[in-house]
């Protein structure tokens, strides 16, 4: 290593020495920001795994009366019912549930809520025909066709269910990165105050340099390497906490919900260059503009 860049690297680190207070300060604030979008950015590839997942599985349900609210179903107008779904061209594939099946199902979902499964008697739960459809933006066309068909109570689309979900997870996904966006803006305030506060102190330092004739960058570097550390040590710190805890969390949740699939470590590891990148980007960004505005060097 050259005697000039030995310099920038010491003067760099005994400036984070000398201000240990205001370092903490800045690399706990862009821990906290980076965490909260590093996990904004992990809740969307969450969102987009889940998707892909449930698109290919979403199915049209067909409920059919069972006597309570309407007339039940005869055998004969059931099996007239299932030949005339295979007969559509739309229509992949066709599965009958019965009540005790549809009740069996309903048990594995909510195992681990009891007291909502002791509320609900096997016969509540209407027999039904799942129709998996080609392409699933035809709901409407089954919906049209067998709305009033003998036997029907009702025509039910999942991915009505499924857009309410993405509608409610792209609300959450905006916020964090909202929230996220403020305490960037926040630590880049304070990493500027930092270096402006480490720059005024060594104030004698850089005049004796510029007269020498050290030019603008090389008196600069060290202070801007000082922000970069911070911000690159405050991603550090944020991509181990998600590290720690994110697959932790996914891994229960995959033991509990069965039906969807989850991220884990490697999508933890791959959005760490990233974070990375934006701690230093904005450490770096925030400690040149401080130079410029505040420093006649």
């Amino acid at each position: 290593m050259s005697a000039r860049w030995r310099y920038i690297l010491t003067e760099a680190f005994v400036g984070l020495r000398r201000n240990l207070m205001m370092t903490v300060a800045v690399v706990l604030s862009v821990t906290v920001s980076l965490t909260l979008l590093g996990a904004s950015l992990l809740l969307s590839e969450q969102v987009d795994l889940a998707t892909d997942e449930w698109v290919d599985k979403v199915e049209v349900t067909i409920f059919l009366c069972d006597g309570r609210t309407c007339p039940a179903i005869t055998p004969e107008q059931e099996q007239a019912l299932r030949r005339e779904l295979e007969a559509e061209p739309i229509v992949e594939e066709v599965f009958y549930e019965s009540k005790q099946e549809a009740y069996e199902r309903f048990t594995e979902l909510f195992r681990n809520q009891p007291s909502l499964i002791e509320t609900v008697d096997p016969d509540i739960l209407p027999a039904s025909f799942r129709v998996k459809l080609v392409d699933p933006d035809q709901f409407m066309v089954i919906a049209a066709q067998f709305a009033a068909f003998p036997g029907v109570e009702e025509i039910i689309d999942q991915q009505e269910v499924l857009e309410q979900f993405l509608r409610f997870t792209s609300i959450v996904r905006n916020a964090a990165l909202v929230v996220a966006a403020i305490q960037l803006v926040a630590a880049g305030v304070l990493i500027a105050n930092t270096i402006r506060v480490a720059a005024f102190a060594r104030r004698e330092q850089t005049s004796v340099m510029k007269l020498v004739g050290a030019n603008n960058w090389y008196i600069r570097l060290p202070f801007v390497l000082e922000g970069v550390l911070a911000g690159v040590l405050g991603a550090l710190l944020s991509w181990g906490l998600l590290y720690g805890s994110v697959p932790a969390i996914t891994d229960r949740l995959a033991e509990d919900i069965e039906l969807m699939p989850f991220i884990s470590s490697p999508e933890v590891l791959a959005v760490g260059p990233l974070l990375i990148g934006a701690g230093a980007g904005i450490a770096a960004f925030s400690s040149i503009v401080a130079l410029r505005r505040f420093l006649d060097v």
